[in-house]
């Protein structure tokens, strides 16, 4: 089932319903029953996985509460992680083996699998990972009702492109008796609308003319594929943090809090700073599961840098068994390194030019540079070739002209009509003034602080947007793939 499809939302009425009409009781229940019947559509056999790896994990857990030792940890993590090597992995190490036969004059052919791999596969592994580490690690006691552990993995709203929300955090809440707050639930609800618009009505229009040209753009130079990367920076944006806020506002209904997974992320001044505040729940899985066990910052300088690169190796990864996610992961972890090394001599420049850290000149500067390399970098998470990321490259300032007709030119090869250019330009300003007035602080808590008028004013102005201009029951979201 699609989150964003129209029956979704009739499901979930039924859900919010039976959730607080039955007992409390019952409650873990209802939350199970409503994630298997909203993972069923996308294959009984995934589910079954699902379901399995759910109950190994609850059982896992329990053994290491018993015998909390390092082979105990690695057999069921081994175990644990299989699903995931097969189904995304598999056919990308043949590819990699493939490859190093061919520069070793070897040959090889390799058995490939055609299947696809089980929906929010990479979210649930995840999830299931950090439950039986925080175990290992004694953070959280071994949860002994397998309903509660089941829905800490599956639960709906989060499955298929998360947030991150671990078991840790999850499961006192799924066993913590509640009543219904109305003003919570009426937060979550204004957070919904605001999601909903940044999905169905900004992510999809942009995705009308930046998506098919990363798929095909040897039509198009220069101008054009300016602007197609600028849109889709803001088209990933507004699709990902458009289904969390969803995703977040439906669990506040249901009276549950995810994490926050964005922050005015395109507002950051640094690439490290931007990683804090964009795709949350990522960075900090990556940071206590992959950084501080490859050593962190605790090592020498060399191995603390080659932690960086690694963490952001796997993040790439992590988003795709491909080329292009792997050199988008390289990019960051490149950026990353290049940003710790330079530090101290950016920081020695602007002390020498005695501008503040936060002034009218550096504050604007950071942040424009900043986006200027993630907008580079999305190119390469954008395409789905080697081939589309050179041509690309290698075609950002072909035949690139300083004149109107140039510039009308290049609008009118993407399809844009005046209108259209309007319609998206207003939508990006008022997405880009609420990140700019609400910066780090989460959007429904910053509402939540305005006059009832402001806060009237705003949900029809998304509600309108959502009528007048948005995709109705569009598909899934671009984060659903990886």
């Amino acid at each position: 089932m699609q989150i964003f499809s129209l029956i979704f939302f009739a499901f979930f009425a039924l859900v919010f319903a039976a959730y607080w009409r039955l007992p409390t009781a019952w409650r873990p229940a209802v939350l199970l029953a409503a994630s298997c019947a909203f993972y069923a559509p996308f294959g009984v056999g995934f589910l079954a996985l699902l379901l399995a790896m759910g109950l190994f994990a609850w059982l896992g857990g329990m053994a290491l509460e018993k015998r909390r030792t390092r082979p105990v940890l690695a057999a069921v993590l081994a175990v644990s992680l299989a699903p995931l090597l097969l189904f995304k992995y598999y056919n990308f190490f043949n590819d990699v083996l493939v490859w190093a036969s061919g520069l070793l004059r070897l040959s090889f052919s390799p058995l490939y699998l055609d299947w696809l791999a089980p929906a929010g596969i990479s979210y649930y592994t995840f999830l299931i990972v950090s439950y039986l580490v925080d175990v290992y690690r004694q953070k959280c006691p071994a949860q002994r009702s397998p309903i509660a552990c089941l829905v800490s993995f599956s639960l709906f709203f989060q499955i298929t492109a998360g947030p991150l929300t671990r078991p840790t955090d999850l499961l006192p809440q799924i066993l913590t008796p509640r009543t219904f707050d109305a003003k919570q639930a009426i937060g979550g609800a204004q957070l919904v609308v605001f999601g909903l618009f940044k999905k169905l009505a900004l992510a999809e229009t942009l995705s009308t003319f930046a998506s098919p040209v990363f798929y095909d753009p040897q039509k198009l130079h220069g101008m054009s594929i300016l602007i197609a990367v600028f849109f889709y920076a803001v088209q990933i944006y507004a699709d990902f943090s458009g289904y969390t806020d969803v995703a977040r506002g439906l669990a506040r209904m249901l009276g549950f809090e995810l994490y926050e997974n964005f922050r005015s992320p395109y507002f950051s001044r640094s690439i490290k700073e931007f990683w804090s505040r964009w795709h949350i729940s990522l960075s900090g899985w990556l940071k206590d599961y992959v950084y501080i066990p490859l050593g962190g910052s605790r090592v020498g300088k060399v191995r603390h840098l080659l932690n960086l690169f690694l963490t952001f190796v796997v993040s790439g990864l992590w988003h795709g068994a491909s080329v292009p996610m792997l050199l988008w992961g390289c990019v960051h972890g490149v950026y990353m390194v290049c940003g710790t090394l330079t530090r101290s001599a950016r920081e020695k420049f602007w002390n020498m030019a005695a501008v503040k850290r936060v002034s009218l000149v550096r504050t604007p500067l950071a942040i424009v540079v900043t986006f200027v390399l993630l907008c580079f970098s999305w190119i390469f998470f954008a395409c789905s070739s080697v081939d589309n990321i050179h041509y690309i490259l290698t075609h950002l300032f072909y035949d690139f002209q300083p004149s109107v007709l140039y510039v009308k030119e290049s609008i009118v090869l993407l399809g844009l009509t005046a209108w259209s250019s309007l319609r998206i330009g207003s939508m990006i300003a008022a997405v880009a003034l609420i990140d700019l007035l609400k910066q780090q602080e989460d959007y429904a808590a910053w509402l939540g602080r305005q006059r009832k008028w402001v806060q009237v004013f705003l949900s029809y102005v998304w509600m309108a947007g959502i009528v007048l201009w948005g995709s109705i029951g569009a598909g899934t979201t671009m984060y659903f793939a990886f």
